[in-house]
Order: C-alpha cells, then sequence, then structure tokens
C-alpha cells in the first residue's frame, strides 16, 4: 500500500467518526476514481449509501463488480438491505443463496435467507424458481425442505400422487445434509414430519411411523409426532391407539387455541369413524372459529344420525374459497360439501 493511499484512508476514517454520512460518501466518491476497485472504499461507499437509503444507487454501484463484493461481510449485509428495502424478493433471494456460499454461518444471511424462502411457497412458479436456486447454492436445506412441502401441497390440489415421491427424494435431501451440518443440531426432527406426512399420503402407513419415531419424546417437535401417528393410526382403523396419541398430543400441546382445537377436532373424527357420532359432535362444537372442516364432519355426524335438515345447515355454511378459486386449485372442503349435499337430497331415508 503506498503512502499515498495510506494518508487517504486515515482522513477517511476521522471523517467516519464524525457521523456525517454525507460528507463520508463525498470523500469515498472522489477516492473511488482513483482506486475503484478498493474494497474498502467500495464497502465505505455501501454503508453510507444504505444508511442514507439510497438503495438503488448502491445496487448500481454494485453492478460495476461481480466476485469482489462477496469478499467482505458488510457489503453483502448492505446490499440484502437494499434488495429487501425495495421489496426485489426474487434478487434478494438469489443474492442470498450466492452469499450463504461465502458466509454459511453468517447469522444475517441465514436469517434474511429463511425470510425470503418464505415467498415462495404456494405454487409450480415458486417451485421451479427454488430449483433453480439451488443452482446457486445446491446447500440450502430450507430450500429442500420448502420445494418438498410445495410438492406436497400440489399433489392433495393436483390429486398427483406422484408428487409425493418427488417430495420425499426433496426431504432425504434436507436430512442428509442437515445432520452434516452442525448450525441445525444435527436434529432433523422437523424433517421427519414432513417426510412421514408425504409417506402417509402414499399411504405407505409403516414407513411413514417408522420415519416419526425417529423424533424423541421429549424433542420440541414431539406434539406433532404424535398428532401425525394419531391420524395414521385413524387411517389404519386402529382408534384405540388414534385415541391415545390424539390425547398425548394434546398433553403436549403449546396450549394455543387454535392448535387445541384442531387436535379437538382430530379426535372428532377419530369417533366419527367409530360411530360415537354423539362424542364426535361434542368436539366439532368446541370450535369457536367457524372452521369449514368442523362444519363438515359435525354434518357428517348429523347425517348418520339420520339429522338430515341440521346436516345440510351445517354444509351450507361452506363457502367457496375465493383465493383457491384465483390460485386455480380445488377447495376440497367445498367439494366435499357439495357432494355430501348431493348425497342427502338423493337419500330416500330423507324427510323434508
Amino acid at each position: 500500500m503506498s503512502n499515498k493511499l495510506k494518508k487517504e484512508i486515515r482522513i477517511l476514517n476521522s471523517i467516519l467518526l464524525s457521523d456525517d454520512d454525507e460528507k463520508s460518501l463525498n470523500v469515498v466518491n472522489k477516492l473511488l476514481k482513483d482506486y475503484p476497485n478498493n474494497l474498502y472504499f467500495i464497502k465505505i461507499k455501501s454503508i453510507a449509501l444504505t444508511k442514507l437509503k439510497k438503495y438503488k444507487e448502491l445496487l448500481k454501484l454494485h453492478d460495476n463488480y461481480s466476485e469482489e463484493i462477496y469478499k467482505d461481510k458488510d457489503i453483502v449485509h448492505a446490499k440484502i438491505e437494499a434488495l429487501d428495502q425495495l421489496n426485489d424478493i426474487k434478487q434478494e433471494a438469489i443474492f442470498v443463496n450466492k452469499s450463504l456460499v461465502y458466509y454459511p454461518d453468517d447469522f444475517y444471511v441465514v436469517n434474511m435467507n429463511d425470510s425470503v424462502i418464505e415467498h415462495f411457497q404456494s405454487d409450480i412458479e415458486d417451485l421451479n424458481f427454488l430449483k433453480d436456486l439451488l443452482k446457486f447454492n445446491p446447500n440450502n436445506i430450507e430450500i429442500y425442505m420448502t420445494i418438498g412441502r410445495i410438492l406436497n401441497n400440489l399433489g392433495r390440489s393436483l390429486d398427483d400422487s406422484s408428487r409425493y415421491q418427488d417430495a420425499i427424494n426433496y426431504f432425504d435431501k434436507a436430512i442428509e445434509l442437515c445432520k452434516l451440518n452442525p448450525n441445525y443440531g444435527n436434529n432433523p426432527s422437523y424433517i421427519y414430519l414432513d417426510k412421514g406426512e408425504s409417506l402417509s399420503l402414499l399411504k405407505k402407513y409403516d414407513e411413514a411411523i417408522k420415519t416419526l419415531d425417529l423424533i424423541d419424546d421429549e424433542d420440541s417437535n414431539a406434539e406433532m409426532k404424535f398428532r401425525k401417528k394419531a391420524i395414521i393410526y385413524r387411517k389404519l382403523g386402529d382408534y384405540d391407539a388414534a385415541l391415545k396419541y390424539v390425547d398425548k398430543a394434546i398433553e403436549e400441546g403449546p396450549g394455543d387455541l387454535f392448535f387445541d382445537y384442531y387436535l379437538i377436532e382430530i379426535k372428532g373424527t377419530i369417533y366419527l369413524c367409530m360411530k360415537e357420532y354423539d362424542l364426535a359432535i361434542d368436539c366439532f362444537n368446541q370450535d369457536r372459529d367457524n372452521n369449514q372442516s368442523s362444519y363438515y364432519y359435525k354434518a357428517l355426524a348429523l347425517k348418520e344420525k339420520g339429522k338430515y335438515l341440521e346436516s345440510l345447515n351445517c354444509l351450507n355454511m361452506i363457502k367457496e374459497s375465493e383465493y383457491l378459486i384465483k390460485q386455480g386449485w380445488i377447495d376440497y372442503d367445498y367439494q366435499r360439501a357439495q357432494k355430501l349435499i348431493k348425497e342427502i337430497n338423493s337419500d330416500d331415508n330423507y324427510i323434508f
């Protein structure tokens, strides 16, 4: 480093102490004319532009460089903030994933990765974008998990069981990476939950239970494990086991009213399968949020009790979802309600 450059840096550092971002920006702009590739000057300008909220100017500055900006963590943080403030989510996701290759343990970058991935969880377009993201960072555990969950959702909404096996492949890759990554505590219990769900959707119930049993009973995800096992045993027709596990899930539950009711609804569906209709209705009546599924299951129980008019009243409370229609997805709750209405109306025992 030349004496002249050392002197310029000392001058700049003294200006930085004044906390005058406009003045710092003016000085560093002059320095960058003589030293356009000096990473320290690029960092100072990036930080100043971020503080001054000149985000577009910051991105324009970074367009002049390629791999250089990844060499300094402060520059990386500044660009992520700029993309976040400008709500350029796709470019932010790409840049964050490139940055993770350089800073896989950086708390800020890791958190921003979790944040941006949450924006891509709904449809095929999101699925394709996430697959492209893996080209930048093939070790991003969150992406593999999210792709798996999207595939599960697509399998349900499109009635395409092949999606579930694809989901399992992505969950297996996430589990493999998680076990190699000390930041995840070598404990992929929450991924076992997702994989168990996929196996259950494929009706591979024994494999699903074995996967869920990889989660320790003392694990933070134990409640979800018990819940999913209750649903599987209900499907297998082992209602005693289903009730045992749903009660364990209620006991382990977080105490949140929404989650508590969802568990009670599961218990109600088990009673429904057992033809204990009054016990089932007691469960569904505990719903204070008027969920679509509660109306349906209660209607089903009432229909089996021969209370057709009350059943129809419940079914007519189920409205078609505008959100699902806009997404081009099947509104499962509404469709099955309409099917049950037709069944009741065509029932020879139905008397107005």
